[in-house]
């Protein structure tokens, strides 16, 4: 609305006619980076005109509206419920006609801007009322008349000579001529120049002035903007304050340019969201001095406020198959100074006990790459195998852009094995595991729109027993969420998984290495690992392929509690690639969630679908975070 009323300023008037007052316009040049000050104009339906109240007991004059002559106006019928005064306050009549008179006369002129802001410079609007309706009838007419397109819309400078490459006319901005005269539209390309030219170096550029010019003859509105480039600049030093155990030195290595680079805003945009990024500040400013140095240069201050770098955490979870299970973990989020996070957790639940450290240096030998490793030692206890372990690792991750990032480590572990059945066993393998991710989600624990994609290829190399092993192992998964709403009441998601082995035989691949599913990371409703292959004591043997599906539907009764429907399936095949011949299973089910601060609460029931005569006849999860 803010728009709609700032071209409103465009009264009808016949012929040519020259503006004066410009629309407001932002102008964010002295503003801190991320700090973007508010400019809402006054517009009609700000005021509250017709709210007198009568004396206890007075009568009231309910009414209803008729708006006529809007069909064929794309979405101004909305605007006009969603701004005028009329509807907005309908469930709170006036005390009199007299009142109600004067949201209909209020609202008129807030019709009006509103068919200016959309291009209808001529329009006529009209409104009446019939006071021996019951209740009574507001009745607004309107009669748009032709849409205005833009004819020109025309940068001019007040150096008199434009910066070389900057916006003179419509051929430089995304407008085209004879499109709807829309002022959104026409104000966004307004507000888009100080930014492109500050991304073009010169760091204080601004609106000078604005003029708009509507030609009734032609029914065309034409744009004329003057803007003040100032001088150009060069990066000056980055100077921080506000620190306390995070080095300067590291701050400083993480802007994305170089001292005597051309200036550009988007640069230092990027360097804001990468210093947001490290998690290591409560508050963050950016911010530059008010004139450029005699040198040329434009210094970038940054003034910020540190967050608390440590964490300990705990948490509990349980299932009808696995029983209960607990975690709980520290973790350093500055260890040495420069961003490095050290993360040790300890799992303990009734089939698995794991000790893991993890280690992570940001900005090693680029900015966009960290230097990764871990430690694991753990005891599993499963249908399919018991294990008792290591695993180390090291490697370096890679932000490939907004959405992607990469890796490759490599890995060593050893552990020994024992099948149902059969001896134990060591394992010593070698690995190359290498990943790549997208994740454009909005929320890890809790997303409503985005999509994550993961893909996992590892060759292992290294002996079990006597027996030489060589093999890979490949995994893939995609999940995505949609909300119809914006309010996000209702969220669909859906995940895909599958994976394959390839270099050896079924048997000859370590127990821990091969495909299960089952259980409420993977198909709810059946027992963990119990579904695929089994051995002849009814035990999972595992696969050397797998494919999962999961559809959910995430509704939220209230803020705090939902309820989501679901529905699983899955295989463990053999064979190196499914075999679409075997039977999917499939299990449904219904899950309540209860929404915290760090996120929701869940409990999830389900059933088998098409379950064999062994499976049980439901499953039950508590744990904290969505299922996928």
């Amino acid at each position: 609305m803010a728009a709609a009323a700032a071209v409103a300023l465009l009264t009808a008037a016949c012929g040519s006619l020259d503006m004066g007052a410009p629309p407001p316009v932002q102008d964010t040049a002295a503003a801190p980076y991320g700090e973007t000050p508010a400019v809402e104009p006054a517009t009609a339906a700000d005021a509250d005109p017709g709210t007198d109240r009568p004396s206890a007991g007075a009568p009231m004059v309910p009414y209803e509206v008729d708006v006529e002559g809007l069909d064929g106006t794309e979405g101004l019928r909305d605007r006009f419920t969603d701004n005028g005064l009329l509807f907005r306050l309908r469930d709170d009549p006036p005390a009199s006609i007299l009142s109600l008179q004067r949201r209909v006369d209020a609202d008129l002129e807030t019709f009006r801007e509103i068919l200016r802001s959309a291009g209808y410079y001529a329009a006529e609007v009209d409104g009446t009322i019939d006071r021996e309706a019951e209740p009574v009838r507001v009745r607004v007419a309107v009669e748009p008349g032709p849409r205005y397109s833009v004819a020109a819309f025309d940068v001019s400078y007040a150096e008199g000579v434009p910066p070389p490459g900057a916006p003179v006319s419509i051929a430089d901005v995304d407008l085209e001529v004879g499109e709807p005269a829309d002022a959104d539209r026409v104000l966004e390309q307004v507000a888009d120049l100080p930014p492109r030219l500050k991304a073009m170096g010169y760091p204080f550029a601004k609106v000078e002035n604005t003029r708009y010019v509507v030609n009734h003859d032609d029914d065309a509105l034409r744009a004329e903007v003057t803007m003040k480039a100032g001088p150009p600049a060069r990066f000056g030093p980055v100077r921080v304050s506000g620190l306390e155990d995070v080095e300067e030195d590291y701050l400083i290595r993480l802007a994305p340019w170089e001292p005597g680079e051309q200036w550009n805003e988007e640069k230092v945009q990027a360097y804001r969201t990468a210093l947001l990024g490290t998690g290591l500040f409560r508050s963050l400013r950016l911010g530059h001095p008010d004139e450029i140095g005699a040198d040329g240069m434009l210094p970038v201050d940054v003034e910020a406020a540190e967050a608390k770098h440590r964490t300990i955490g705990a948490g509990v979870e349980f299932s009808s198959d696995t029983g209960f299970g607990t975690k709980a973990y520290w973790e350093h989020r500055n260890y040495f100074g420069e961003d490095e996070d050290i993360r040790i957790a300890l799992t303990l639940s009734q089939l698995q006990q794991e000790f893991t450290t993890d280690f992570m240096k940001p900005a090693w030998l680029r900015t966009d790459q960290s230097l990764v490793a871990n430690f694991t030692a753990d005891h599993e206890e499963t249908d399919a195998y018991d294990r008792t372990g290591a695993l180390a690792a090291v490697g370096v991750e890679r932000q490939l852009d907004e959405y992607w990032r990469a890796g490759a480590r490599v890995s060593l572990e050893f552990a020994k094995l024992q099948e149902r059945d059969q001896d134990e066993t060591t394992v010593a393998l070698a690995g190359l595991p290498l990943n790549v991710i997208r994740d454009s989600t909005d929320d890890r624990l809790d997303p409503t729109e985005g999509s994550i994609f993961a893909a996992t290829f590892t060759p292992y190399a290294g002996a079990n027993q006597e027996q030489a092993l060589v093999f890979g192992r490949a995994e893939a998964s995609a999940s995505a969420y949609w909300s119809p709403f914006e309010n996000d009441r209702v969220v669909f998601a859906v995940r895909g998984a599958a994976g394959s082995l390839m270099g050896e035989e079924l048997l000859a691949i370590p127990a821990d290495k091969r495909f299960y599913a089952g259980g409420g990371g993977s198909v709810r409703g059946y027992e963990y690992q119990q579904i695929g292959p089994r051995d002849r004591s009814g035990d999972p043997v595992g696969g050397r392929s797998v494919i999962e599906a999961n559809l959910e539907a995430r509704i939220k009764v209230t803020d705090s509690i939902g309820v989501v429907p679901f529905l699983d399936g899955g295989q463990v095949f053999e064979a190196q690639v499914p075999d679409f011949s075997e039977e999917i299973r499939w299990a449904g089910g219904l899950g309540f969630r209860y929404y915290t601060g760090i996120g929701p609460l869940r409990l999830d029931v389900a059933v088998p679908l098409n379950g064999r005569e062994d499976d049980d006849a439901y499953q039950f999860y508590l744990s904290l975070g969505q299922a996928f």
